[in-house]
């Protein structure tokens, strides 16, 4: 009796031994799979912050707040990304700005073309007119020239006149000379 009595306390202490065995395996793989999750989204968290800072700064959007928490590799990375935000907010706002510049400075090239075009044609028309003037300054020279030739050939003219006159009136003051001594 006793060996049964043995028998069955071995077997009933081997069951509670078996049933504790158990739920300390179900409270351990429940407290690994808990630890697993809570691990899990320990890092999958950052990671996910980390990948919703890196599609927006490559969609273009320099101002998502980054929030670093921690040291480990994961903030570091955080850390990173809000250096290159900044970084690149920093060259996007020199582009601006040289962009504007340059826009400025097109600006004012225009105006200064426009100005000078406006200079040229004023000159080229300022041109034409001293051409037109010089045009008329030679053609009254030519006409001046014409008019002195003429005056030189009617000078010529009344010379030769004024000469065969003199001529005549030597030869009417001989005539007269001569009618005077033979009158004597």
């Amino acid at each position: 009796a006793d060996s049964a009595a043995i028998s069955e306390l071995a077997a009933t202490q081997a069951h509670r031994a078996s049933v504790v065995s158990i739920v300390l395996m179900l409270v351990a793989g429940g407290a690994g799979i808990g630890i697993g999750i809570w691990f899990s989204r320990r890092i999958t968290r950052p990671v996910d912050a980390a990948l919703n800072v890196a599609n927006s700064i490559a969609g273009g959007d320099l101002t998502t707040p980054v929030k670093v928490i921690g040291q480990d590799e994961i903030a570091q990375l955080l850390k990173a990304l809000a250096t290159m935000q900044g970084s690149l907010a920093s060259v996007v706002g020199g582009v601006r700005a040289n962009a504007e510049s340059v826009a400025t400075a097109a600006e004012e090239i225009s105006h200064c073309s426009n100005d000078l075009s406006a200079r040229t044609e004023e000159q080229a028309s300022a041109l034409q007119q001293a051409a037109a003037s010089m045009e008329q300054l030679s053609s009254t020279v030519r006409q001046n020239a014409e008019n002195a030739l003429s005056a030189n050939q009617l000078a010529l003219g009344a010379s030769t006149v004024a000469q065969k006159g003199g001529n005549v009136v030597g030869e009417v003051v001989e005539t007269m000379k001569g009618i005077n001594d033979s009158s004597k």
